[in-house]
């Protein structure tokens, strides 16, 4: 558990082209009551995860029961709804990390069908108006409590689809990492780094993809196609969506590896 910096007591696979090993996982959860007819299509929300002892991804770090993982859901959503709460200061000094994200706070797009949360999460997103925070929702990682955010504007919310290419690169013990990858992270990222200069400069992306990607049954070039968003693992799809078409990213990390990604479209 965190220290806290606040006056507290307490302490997204789909079928697609080639393997799909950046598709974003879907998570299981437990039953829930469907959202009411009213609620709306297409909802942002941040999330912030309370872990319990034994629940899906749950660190070493984390030995609460499942009640107290309850309970402290409870006053962090209590905390929340108050005037003065922050809820992604709450989300930073408070929340777990769920199984499949390394980043804490973002504002996570959810619609009916998506991929990445729950049902149950999805129903509960999808009912809350903007600026409610959600009882805590039961799922396989924990207790989830939720936040809708104000709708953006129509500049904030840009693309709803684009089509992209990556190369991935990947090291010893990264997710769906093959046995003939011995590489390390250290290493994968200095090859990626020297991927992106050689791009950048008008490298042949055709030849440096089928020389260094790691993606098995990856298509020619890694092209993903058009996707939208919420059809890739977090991480990845931040990145995509904020290039320009031609734009050559940074390497970007997930659970896989290290993605150098050009937007096409």
């Amino acid at each position: 558990m965190r220290t806290s910096n606040l006056a507290l007591m307490l302490t997204l696979a789909l079928a697609g082209c080639g393997s799909g090993v950046i598709r974003a996982p879907a998570r299981e959860g437990g039953p829930g009551p469907r959202a009411e007819s009213s609620a709306a299509e297409e909802v942002r929300v941040r999330r912030l995860l309370v872990a319990y002892e034994g629940a899906q991804g749950a660190g070493r770090e984390v030995t609460r029961t499942r009640e107290e993982a309850l309970e402290r859901a409870t006053m962090l959503a209590g905390m929340a709804r108050d005037a003065e709460g922050n809820f992604r200061e709450l989300v930073t000094e408070y929340g777990d990390l769920p199984p499949d994200q390394d980043d804490r706070g973002d504002v996570v797009r959810v619609r009916r069908g998506a991929v990445g949360l729950s049902e149950v999460e999805i129903d509960a997103a999808l009912a809350l108006r903007a600026g409610q925070v959600s009882r805590p929702v039961e799922t396989t990682a924990g207790y989830v409590l939720l936040r809708r955010e104000p709708d953006p504007t129509e500049a904030e919310s840009g693309p709803a689809s684009i089509a992209a290419r990556h190369i991935l690169i990947q090291w010893a013990g990264a997710s769906q990492a093959a046995p003939s990858v011995t590489r390390s992270r250290e290493e994968a990222l200095a090859l990626a780094l020297q991927i992106v200069a050689q791009a950048r400069a008008g490298g042949d992306w055709i030849a440096l993809h089928r020389e260094h990607s790691d993606e098995p049954d990856s298509p020619e070039g890694g092209d993903l196609g058009i996707f939208e968003r919420g059809r890739m693992v977090p991480a990845f799809e931040r990145a995509a969506f904020r290039l320009a078409v031609n734009q050559i990213s940074d390497p970007v990390q997930s659970q896989f590896g290290y993605h150098v990604i050009q937007r096409t479209r």
